[in-house]
């Protein structure tokens, strides 16, 4: 399902409770309701906030799923950023896929030697990173400004923006390293969403 198709009814819907949830940082709070009875309490009052209620006609189900399929994305978007910061290498390899890929671009072109294809690969890039060029550091990838550019029954496409900062033992504040926006291809398993492909497209300023 396209964003494109979906009535602004129900986009007016779902992003209200999701941008909530986001700002309160509750998703970490949200995965103690593990259960699908509670699940269904706390979704039915997000969208009463909204204004709505659930009802077992098509569209409120359609918004139902909506919002629930996009917390769960949130959740494992939020991760990434915990796990890479934390130096959680393994943590960081299991949200993709098999397959996954990750690559940065600048200036609307691959930036050379930077995509990395396969979970494995993707540890092996994560550990050498943390035990290595990061191994002094603490990292800090500020995420904001979440967007779902596609969403269907069982693949979806997001955006958000990042600061990327760094802090050594000498550095009285945190030092801006990097900034851009990430754009993220989300595929749901038999263990919940996984990345398929995360794209880091680095700002520059425009050349002289």
């Amino acid at each position: 399902m396209r964003l494109s198709n979906v009535p602004l009814s129900i986009l007016q819907l779902s992003f209200l409770p999701l941008s909530f949830l986001l700002s309160m940082q509750l998703h970490s709070n949200y995965r103690n309701y593990r259960s699908a009875g509670l699940r269904i309490v706390l979704l039915s009052l997000l969208l009463s906030i909204s204004g709505c209620s659930i009802s077992s006609d098509a569209g409120s189900a359609a918004a139902l799923r909506l919002v629930t399929e996009k917390m769960a994305i949130a959740e494992m978007l939020a991760q990434y950023p915990y796990r890479w910061d934390s130096k959680n290498s393994s943590g960081v390899a299991d949200l993709f896929t098999d397959d996954g890929v990750l690559e940065r671009w600048q200036n609307g072109s691959l930036v050379e030697n930077s995509r990395i294809v396969g979970k494995r690969a993707i540890y092996d890039y994560a550990k050498q990173s943390h035990e290595g060029r990061l191994a002094d550091r603490q990292t800090r990838h500020n995420f904001s400004g979440l967007t779902f550019l596609e969403l269907g029954g069982n693949s979806a496409v997001t955006e958000n923006m990042v600061l990327i900062t760094h802090q050594t033992a000498n550095d009285n504040a945190p030092v801006i390293r990097s900034s851009g926006i990430y754009r993220i291809s989300w595929l749901k398993t038999e263990q919940g969403w996984r990345i398929t492909r995360r794209i880091l497209f680095t700002d520059s300023l425009p050349s002289q």
